[in-house]
């Protein structure tokens, strides 16, 4: 089971491969239920199935880190758009009873708190009304392997469990797209709007009022697609994110035989991902403290496609960069392999490097994608079964994690 280092990144791809499809079946309720929603029993199945894996692998230090994780990060959408859309409502139907300023005054402290949701949200904070949203018990499963020698360096390989709902936004590409434009215009119309709204009370340009109408149409496809999107069932999760399992298990399972001279190896496969990287905040949480000088590398979609990258900046409510230091690490280790750089911020998305970076460590998030396409392959699609993975991808996702350790450990890294 166990391939020596002398064999090729297909070998390793093949028990990426395997692994993955292996979590797929085994988190899944039933072959017409697949996927891992965020704190749900098949998201518990697959942290069953990557604990016995370590502990297969000979891996005494195995933990479960339990924690209360967000079910539903549409529902926390649809709470901060609902706000926007009080925003819009007042402004429109309280300017004839109290005039222009006073109702304009009255939608801003609406959009002000839908803004201030987002940010906490996005942010990786506590918001306020946190606990009016639907959590459940979720988990996350850490592991450390240990170096032949003393430690010097620390690298944390992140790799989360759950999958997202199949939301009609992601069933094509040309939606995706669309959803890439539509995403950042509607969290930029909750301070847009009331501007729009402001210059049309108080410097009379009543057309402007109309453009904040516009961003009201946006907030309400926005609030009613996170109204619906639960009702809709969860994609099967074998590029976002069984890959990432896979390939990390298949590190670690190399580790196991051939540990580093001085770098020490933790894995952390998370929960609660796909609902605002709860997961990783608990880890943060407990182990920050003393991973200050680590590097952390995540994994996200690395199963389907050609062409290997790495996210330079990503955020919603605001905008974080890869650090100098991780980049030129990244473009060295990855020249061989033609590593290329992609912005992540202004999509509407987010990975846990997002939440690394937001507590001011050092940290990177790898990829994969088809040449010649920026669009994430299966990205929370019903089409995303493990027969679309590539042993060939996830095996150079895993050569690639493995020269950066080789790097790290010579102490010519970070």
């Amino acid at each position: 089971m166990c391939p020596d280092s002398t064999q090729n990144n297909v070998t390793w791809g093949q028990a990426a491969l395997a692994y993955a499809r292996s979590l797929a079946e085994a988190s899944a309720l039933s072959p017409e239920v697949p996927g891992r929603g965020s704190a749900t029993e098949a998201e518990l199945r697959a942290a069953s199935y990557v604990s016995d894996r370590l502990a297969e692998l000979g891996l005494a230090d195995v933990r479960r880190m339990p924690f209360d994780g967000l079910r539903s990060i549409w529902l926390f959408l649809a709470l901060a758009f609902g706000f926007a859309l009080t925003g819009h409502v007042a402004y429109w139907l309280l300017r004839r009873p109290l005039g222009e300023l006073l109702a304009w005054l009255f939608s801003c402290s609406a959009f002000a708190f839908a803004a201030y949701l987002m940010w906490r949200k996005f942010t990786f904070r506590d918001y306020p009304l946190r606990a009016s949203l639907p959590h459940g018990p979720s988990q996350n499963v850490v592991t450390t392997i240990s170096p032949a020698g003393d430690v010097r360096r620390k690298v944390i390989f992140i790799a989360h469990l759950d999958s997202h709902r199949a939301v009609w936004w992601f069933a094509t590409d040309f939606l995706v797209a669309l959803y890439a434009v539509v995403s950042p215009l509607a969290v930029y119309g909750l301070v847009l709007a009331p501007l729009a709204y402001g210059l049309a009370a108080i410097g009379e340009l009543a057309v402007l009022s109309w453009v904040g109408l516009g961003f009201g149409l946006l907030h309400f496809v926005a609030w009613f697609t996170g109204m619906t999107a639960d009702t809709g069932p969860y994609s099967p999760g074998a590029n976002d994110n069984a890959s990432a399992v896979g390939v990390a298990l298949s590190l670690a399972e190399r580790l196991s035989e051939q540990p580093l001279a001085q770098t020490e190896v933790r894995f952390a496969f998370t929960g609660c991902e796909e609902t605002g990287c709860d997961g990783m905040r608990a880890f943060l949480d407990e182990y920050g403290g003393e991973l200050s000088g680590a590097l952390f590398v995540d994994f996200e979609l690395v199963g389907i496609g050609e062409r290997l990258v790495y996210l330079q900046s990503e955020g919603v409510a605001r905008r974080r960069r890869i650090s100098p230091e991780v980049e030129s690490l990244l473009k060295h280790v990855g020249s061989q392999q033609d590593l290329q750089a992609i912005p992540g911020s202004g999509f509407g998305a987010f990975t846990e490097t997002g939440v690394v970076w937001e507590r001011g460590l050092q940290g990177a998030t790898l990829l994969a994608l088809r040449e010649g396409s920026t669009l994430l392959p299966e990205w929370h699609r019903m089409s995303d079964t493990p027969d679309h993975l590539q042993p060939e991808t996830l095996g150079r996702a895993h050569e690639l994690a493995w020269a950066l350790l080789q790097e790290v450990d010579a102490g010519t890294g970070i």
